[in-house]
Order: structure tokens, then C-alpha cells, then sequence
């Protein structure tokens, strides 16, 4: 299984939205669903390697949502709010 790790915006993670992911043949768009959490993997059928055959398999991109470089005080305002309002424990998901 060919796997690539296709790093995600929180807002896109959240909102949905597109981002490019690699192939071995050039980037494509790539729809994040809403609700989109690091680990969930999503199928591009045929855009993986070719085998002895020719048949192409499958890429499955890997979402990392990731935060940005730096983080500001409307950033954290956000977050300090979404906690006291919101709380969840983050699961393991199988």
C-alpha cells in the first residue's frame, strides 16, 4: 500500500475544503471532508505505482492536520473558549 502524508489546515479540517496532494504522476486536488481528523485516510484510485503488470494500484493520502507556525492571541483566544465550552477526550480511534 502506497501511503503519502498530506498535511491539513484546522480550518479546512473543520470547514472541509481542497489541498493538494503529491502522486507519482504530479499533484492533484484532493476534497477534505468536514470534520476531517489526523490518520483518516482517503483513497485516490489508480494514482498509486504501477505493478510487474502495468495495472495501477492505489494512493491513500493520509490527513495531518497540522497547526500553523506560529500561533497568535486570537488563535488562542479560540481555543481557550472551544475548551471551556466544548470539552471532549480525544479517543484512539481502530
Amino acid at each position: 500500500m502506497l501511503v503519502v502524508d498530506v498535511p491539513v489546515t484546522v480550518y479546512d479540517a473543520v470547514l472541509g475544503g481542497k489541498v493538494e496532494a503529491p502522486t507519482p504522476d504530479g499533484t492533484v486536488s484532493l476534497t477534505i471532508p468536514k470534520g476531517a481528523n489526523t490518520g483518516a485516510k482517503l483513497r485516490l484510485k489508480g494514482r498509486g505505482l504501477s505493478d510487474a503488470k502495468g495495472h495501477r494500484g492505489d494512493l491513500f493520502a493520509r490527513l495531518v492536520v497540522t497547526l500553523p507556525d506560529t500561533v497568535d492571541a486570537e488563535l488562542e483566544q479560540i481555543a481557550e473558549t472551544w475548551r471551556a465550552k466544548r470539552p471532549y477526550t480525544p479517543k484512539r480511534r481502530t
